[in-house]
């Protein structure tokens, strides 16, 4: 476990540098994720310069993760990422790492429908870090990690994870009362399984017909 913490700690060290030399490039997610596998044989004996975990005080994923994932170390994500392009008025973008898993959190609002709308679905067009075109609908790549998105009125949420996203239960931390919860698309993409496309009204979540 100390060797893949000092690889994670490595890769953030190495990313904030990268962006730092270039702030327009946008970072692929593949780049944040699957940390273990980048640095399988890192020296773990070398000196890496402390990283203090950056938790917030506040913020919109504070309390479902205090929850779901207890223990874990939180990290900014200063990187340029591709929704970043579409002028959001508000964001958060988060790494977090615990003794089983790493999470990328990503929480972007927009002024409008249409600002939201345009993020995601640019996003599709060119997903991953081979530039896939998706559609509303389609099937994804099979992965080894679980996705999530949440594509509400004026807000996108982002969530990748190496064990599977409980759907039910964050949606219940992310607002108690359920119910005023309306979100225009849920996109699911776990792992090495089948995509699951669906909508969510006043709480309650209908699934999406393939177009």
């Amino acid at each position: 476990m100390k060797l893949f913490t000092l690889a994670v700690l490595a890769f953030l060290i190495t990313s904030v540098v990268s962006c730092s030399d270039n702030e327009k490039e946008t970072v692929s997610l593949e780049d944040i994720s699957h940390t273990s596998d980048k640095f399988d044989k890192i020296d773990d004996k070398k000196e890496i310069p402390e990283i203090k975990d950056e938790k917030p005080k506040k913020g919109y994923f504070l309390i479902a993760f205090d929850s779901i994932y207890k223990d874990a170390s939180w990290f900014k994500l200063d990187s340029l990422l591709f929704p970043d392009r579409f002028g959001p008025s508000k964001m958060e973008k988060w790494y977090l790492l615990n003794e089983k898993d790493s999470i990328v959190a990503l929480h972007y609002e927009f002024k409008d429908s249409l600002r939201t709308k345009n993020a995601f679905f640019n996003w599709l067009d060119c997903y991953g870090p081979t530039c896939t075109s998706y559609q509303v609908g389609s099937q994804f790549k099979k992965q080894s990690r679980n996705s999530l998105f949440l594509v509400g009125e004026n807000q996108l949420v982002y969530l990748e994870a190496k064990s599977p996203i409980a759907l039910d239960k964050l949606i219940g931390i992310l607002n108690e009362e359920k119910e005023d919860q309306n979100w225009m698309y849920v996109l699911e993409i776990p792992g090495k399984k089948k995509t699951r496309w669906s909508s969510m009204k006043e709480g309650e979540l209908k699934e999406l017909k393939r177009f």
